[in-house]
């Protein structure tokens, strides 16, 4: 029963942990304020996308024409002699425009990417921190028994001086160790501080935490390198080359130019004006297929740096979980040391009631005990962290 109600126990103090840390995540998700430029580097390029499909803004120009050397204006002396208003536009064809707006379109998509991959960097710095938050409150709760437990065996130690069983060097080396857990309290207060301070910091505000108990989360039990955001940015950067690729194919089509103008001339009729003209792709083996052969290398080099991402990935998850298994055996190993020193030290208590052992022996097995602690909540506080960092990957 009593068995029952401990996992009960574990099980509250989990979810409680969960849910904190679900509404802190929750509440930089929300607040973080590089987060919100995402939405404005996503329009930009939406507007881009349009911008790509509208024809260049029109020429308009004024000009004299046929003029003689003798005057620079027109005159009656020069009936050829006029002013002329024209106007002109370059026409690119629609496909051009398709292909160009297609690139920032996609661009487009690729910020929902980059978004993706802020947010997982900014989880797992923001979960590490907490954990490192957690921490603080078990160093304290450590530095706390460790008090109560010198304090008391100042208790027996005075007891024992009164009458003559114990020395003063006994109680003066119980005080000054006293002291020494006043400074780990106020590390531990000095630690929290500054891990708020730094999660308030890429929360983008206030977030309301407690603190408590340092419980251990569990290690992922799948990894799909496909599903990582950093290969995903891989693959949108390649659908963008790809449709580079195919603006460049289509480089070569004409662009028209269209004009009209309108001549005053002083004695003569005005002159009406009309030119059509096009580009015409002499050089296209030289220039316009070398700007498709260098998009497609770009590509090809894309792909490789896509393999060699999934490889990195897969490599780095790999390598958190084989820590991860590493570092759970020290912990266990750690806490079957902590159940022998507390059987020892019980031991030790009841021999010197009895006088049967000295106060330092006491002091020097409980001093492996709290160090054991402290090594035991800074195992579970790096099984988080390494977590978090597994979870970032996902």
């Amino acid at each position: 029963m009593k068995r029952f109600l401990v996992l009960i126990l574990i099980f509250v103090i989990t979810l409680t942990y969960a849910n904190e840390l679900d509404r802190l995540v929750e509440f930089t998700l929300r607040n973080n304020p590089a987060i919100k430029s995402y939405k404005n580097l996503k329009e930009s390029y939406l507007y881009k996308e349009k911008f790509q499909l509208s024809l260049p803004n029109p020429q308009i120009g004024v000009g004299l024409t046929n003029l003689d050397t003798k005057e620079f204006l027109p005159r009656r002396e020069n009936p050829m002699s006029g002013i002329s208003l024209f106007i002109s536009q370059k026409y690119i064809l629609p496909i051009k425009r398709e292909k160009s707006a297609g690139v920032f379109g996609q661009k487009a998509l690729k910020v929902l990417t980059q978004e993706e991959n802020y947010k997982k960097e900014l989880i797992r710095r923001i979960k590490e921190l907490y954990w490192e938050f957690s921490y603080s409150f078990e160093m304290e709760q450590i530095a706390k028994d460790m008090e109560r437990e010198i304090k008391d065996l100042i208790t027996i130690t005075e007891e024992k001086y009164r009458y003559g069983k114990a020395l003063l060097s006994d109680l003066i080396l119980l005080r000054v160790e006293l002291l020494k857990v006043k400074e780990l309290l106020f590390k531990a207060q000095k630690l929290r501080e500054t891990t708020l301070s730094m999660i308030k910091a890429l929360a983008g505000g206030d977030p309301e935490l407690k603190g408590d108990k340092l419980v251990m989360v569990s290690f992922p039990e799948t990894f799909d390198p496909e599903r990582n955001v950093k290969v995903k940015l891989i693959k949108e950067e390649l659908k963008i080359i790809k449709r580079e690729i195919e603006r460049a194919e289509v480089e070569h089509y004409p662009d028209i130019f269209l004009s009209a103008g309108y001549t005053v001339r002083p004695q003569l009729p005005n002159l009406l004006t009309f030119r059509a003209a096009l580009t015409i792709p002499l050089w296209k083996k030289k220039r316009e297929d070398l700007l498709v052969l260098e998009k497609k290398e770009k590509y090809r080099a894309k792909l490789f740096e896509l393999e060699n991402e999934k490889l990195k990935v897969t490599g780095e998850f790999s390598a958190l979980e084989a820590s991860y298994k590493v570092t759970s055996e020290i912990l266990k190993t750690v806490s079957r040391e902590i159940e022998e020193k507390t059987k020892e030290i019980e031991a030790l208590l009841i021999a010197y009631e009895y006088e049967r052992t000295d106060i330092r022996d006491i002091l020097r097995a409980y001093r492996i005990l709290w160090s054991l602690e402290f090594d035991r909540a800074k195992l579970i506080k790096e099984l988080n962290q390494i977590v978090a960092k597994a979870e970032a990957l996902q």
